[in-house]
């Protein structure tokens, strides 16, 4: 049995060898691991203000189901990140542009999470 997050048993959540809570304990009882996907991604230059999206295929995913994003670290300032599965197997990621600028984000890696309801 791994350790507990106050380090001894019956703490909030127990942690993998790795030190780090597993998935289904995040999604809660009787949850299971999220399906997962990582796809590289060129989003259209924004104008400020805009909208522009790219969608990422997640298969199980279905709408309604929670949507976690792992935004590349190199994002933009001013660019606000957010997804919802749009379709089955299907998230589509939107970046606002909040900035007072056009913001032409860089072709990068992002990681879908989708947990299941």
């Amino acid at each position: 049995m791994g350790s507990t997050a106050k380090g001894r048993a019956g703490g909030l959540a127990t942690l993998d060898s790795g030190g780090k809570i597993p998935a289904a304990q995040v999604a809660g009882v009787g949850a299971v691991a999220p399906l997962t996907a990582t796809a590289t991604l060129d989003f259209a230059s924004a104008t400020t203000g805009a909208v522009v999206e790219q969608t990422v295929t997640v298969t199980g995913a279905a709408v309604g189901d929670k949507v976690v994003l792992g935004a590349p670290s190199t994002l933009e300032t001013g660019l606000i990140a957010f997804g919802f599965v749009s379709a089955t197997n299907t998230v589509k990621i939107r970046l606002l542009n909040a900035t007072a600028g056009t913001v032409d984000a860089a072709s990068a890696s992002w990681k879908v999470a989708v947990f299941t309801t």
